[in-house]
């Protein structure tokens, strides 16, 4: 796994009136991770309950080339491209994925394991990509 400086998250308690919403904390995380030259890719898995609406929406969130089919085997082919993404590592974030999980197992699971072969495919070329689920 890829190391990251994420320094800007530093344990403290937090004053009671300068707490964060859960979007403000990944906007930030995003934020940080960007001025380190990391391409972050988020999901967000309220919008994701089904194959096709996961397939869209990571479609969008990684801006895939037109010529995206919009199937698993596109899918596992464009996340193993992201020419169009020049960066020194990528990291998806994907929140709520239980949401997706719960509704199509099945489907679920295909969507898990292109990941984790994404994952060490970019591993291998030296160029990272790190998938989060966030519950």
């Amino acid at each position: 796994m890829s190391e990251y400086n994420l320094s800007f998250m530093q344990t403290v308690i937090p004053k009671p009136e300068i707490m964060a919403t859960r979007k403000q904390v990944i906007d930030k995380i995003i934020e940080e991770l960007a001025e380190q030259g990391i391409q972050v890719f988020y999901l967000n898995g309220r919008e994701i309950s089904s194959k096709e609406t996961f397939l869209r929406k990571a479609a969008e969130a990684m801006q895939f080339p037109t010529y995206f089919g919009g199937n698993w085997d596109a899918f596992d082919e464009c996340i193993t491209d992201l020419t169009w993404f020049p960066a020194k590592s990528y990291v998806l974030l994907y929140e709520r994925p239980d949401i997706f999980a719960q509704a199509e197992p099945t489907e679920w699971q295909i969507a898990v394991d292109i990941l984790r072969s994404a994952e060490e495919y970019w591993q291998i070329a030296n160029k990272p990509l790190n998938v989060f689920f966030v519950s």
